[in-house]
């Protein structure tokens, strides 16, 4: 698999390799626009990553170009954009673009993103089965759970879940310091987009942060769970239409 990086920054290039390279794509660099166009058939890349930071305006003839020769599904271009806008995403929409990333969002987040968006409209050659999400403050994700001995009340934050299970840092660490590697966690409840539900759970680890899997829902909770990381764009766009400022969309 081909992901086109377009950037001035080589960093981000040598960044994306370091993340992505292990699970199947050739990076390709380029730090100037006018040659991409000059090569996008040769290329026929399966990602594109542009970097409108660094050129806010050559993405879109790129994309146009790039729609113009591969589908949506057959080549995934994705936008890195500083604060994107509603009116900078509803452009790339209507362009063919898969999504668009916050240049804001740690390093981390970016990577992620990039590999969700990739999941959504083709197919990654990944050991990995389950997809992952990575919360932000624009996630409404919440866990607490009972500690299976003394029944203290454990909150904290979700630092990655999948259907799997999740990462999980606890707001007092004193409360979990003796928990175990299969210790089971009977009372365990999850808040998505606030509709409580009860798991069923096991500790994995228990190191700076505590590693849980998922062992049983309640009837319909892994549908409700699986559906709310599938649908993060979504979510994303609908956020920014929101918080857009009237008239925007004119």
């Amino acid at each position: 698999m081909k992901l086109l990086v377009v950037a001035q920054r080589k960093d981000l290039k040598d960044l994306i390799t370091y993340h992505l390279n292990p699970i199947g794509f050739e990076i390709l660099y380029y730090s100037e626009p006018i040659k991409v166009v000059d090569s996008l058939e040769d290329i026929q890349p399966d990602m594109v990553l542009f970097n409108a930071v660094d050129f806010p305006r050559h993405w879109k003839p790129v994309l146009k170009l790039l729609r113009e020769r591969l589908s949506k599904e057959q080549a995934v271009f994705v936008v890195l954009a500083k604060d994107p806008s509603f009116e900078e995403a509803a452009k790339a929409t209507y362009l063919g673009a898969n999504g668009i990333i916050d240049a804001n969002l740690p390093e981390k987040q970016q990577m992620q993103r990039l590999e969700e968006l990739y999941r959504r409209y083709g197919s990654l050659k990944d050991k990995r089965r389950f997809h992952r999400l990575i919360p932000t403050a624009a996630d409404n994700l919440k866990l607490v759970f009972s500690h299976p001995r003394t029944l203290a009340i454990v909150t904290g934050s979700l630092v990655e879940i999948s259907i799997k299970g999740a990462s999980f840092l606890p707001d007092d660490p004193s409360l979990t310091a003796d928990l175990r590697r299969d210790d089971p966690l009977r009372h365990c409840t999850l808040s998505v987009d606030n509709d409580p539900i009860a798991v069923n759970a096991r500790i994995t680890r228990n190191e700076e942060t505590i590693g849980l899997q998922f062992k049983s829902f309640e009837t319909g909770g892994h549908h409700k769970l699986f559906q709310y990381i599938q649908n993060r764009t979504q979510r994303e766009l609908q956020t920014a239409a929101r918080s857009a400022p009237r008239g925007a969309e004119e």
